[in-house]
């Protein structure tokens, strides 16, 4: 599994269930039989992984991880999710079965009753392919709805093409207004709020836009916390002086002790432009030079 992808979409997945979304609607009626749940939403790729939805009256991602335990995929999440809440959500585990497969289930409510927001995540396991995510997030009125959808997106093929109805969005490549490129040899897939420049050596750039500053550090501890979970490895962490965009901060920078070679892995955050950024960068093979990716928008001081 490549380890900043995951990291990118348990960031992504927090940032669904626990911050303030678009305006869901409490009364969407139910589709027809000929008509997709998705007729009319919004579909954005989360990396190879999977999509994330905004619709009307609900919003949604499925998520797929080859080789990964859906145990490790619950815990994990799990604690990003609790994390991210800062008290204000209440949860309910369950057991389920979705689309045949059995399923844990996470419920999750606001404590103050004038917030009538809920969502729900579930994780399975893929037989013969490793785990999956799926969640859904709308109004109390609409659990009904949400139920129809995480049954949907759990029987889905692997890594399946977007929804049926949905239109997929368009990507944007903009760090705090200003457009990012590919160096030779990388790809880049970016949406409205964060991208990633993935390189062939396998060096890589992740970056985030927060709605505000104040979760910067503990994105940057849940990032780190996160990738040494799934990549259990041996490695030595330091605090070092770094820039993102010029704007001086402290990076978390991880060398990984692998056999194969050595690794660095760097997580920052901080206001760029009245932005709130949080980027994390991984080098390529045994280098020890900045991957071109990350130079762009990360130095050292």
């Amino acid at each position: 599994m490549n380890l900043a992808s995951s990291l990118r979409l348990q960031l992504g997945l927090s940032l669904l269930l626990c911050t303030a979304g678009p305006s869901l609607s409490a009364h969407a009626g139910p589709s027809t039989p000929s008509e997709s749940l998705f007729t009319g939403c919004t579909a954005e790729p989360l990396g190879n992984e999977g999509w994330s939805y905004e619709c009307s009256s609900f919003n949604a991602i499925i998520s797929d991880h080859p080789g990964v335990s859906a145990e490790s995929l619950w815990e994990n999440s799990r604690r990003i999710f609790e994390g991210q809440a800062a008290g204000r959500m209440k949860f309910e585990e369950e057991s389920a079965t979705l689309a045949g497969r059995k399923a844990r289930i996470l419920r999750m409510s606001a404590k103050a009753p004038e917030d009538q927001e809920k969502s729900a995540f579930a994780v399975l396991s893929v037989e013969g392919r490793g785990g999956r995510r799926v969640l859904c997030k709308t109004t109390l009125e609409q659990q009904a709805l949400c139920g129809r959808v995480l049954e949907k997106l759990a029987g889905n093929g692997w890594r399946a093409a977007p929804e049926a109805g949905a239109t997929v969005k368009q990507p944007e490549s903009a760090l705090a207004g200003r457009e990012l490129s590919a160096p030779a040899g990388c790809k880049l897939l970016a949406g409205d709020g964060d991208g990633r420049i993935e390189c062939g050596d396998g060096s890589r750039l992740d970056w985030t836009h927060l709605p505000e500053a104040s979760r910067l550090k503990r994105f940057v501890r849940d990032g780190v916390e996160t990738f040494k979970d799934i990549g259990r490895v041996p490695y030595v962490e330091s605090i070092i002086p770094c820039a993102i965009e010029g704007v001086r901060t402290e990076c978390t920078h991880l060398r990984l002790l692998d056999p194969a070679g050595r690794r660095d892995v760097y997580f920052a955050g901080t206001e760029v432009r009245g932005l709130a950024i949080f980027i994390s960068c991984i080098s390529g093979g045994s280098s020890r030079e900045l991957p071109q990716a990350c130079q762009q928008v990360l130095s050292f001081r």
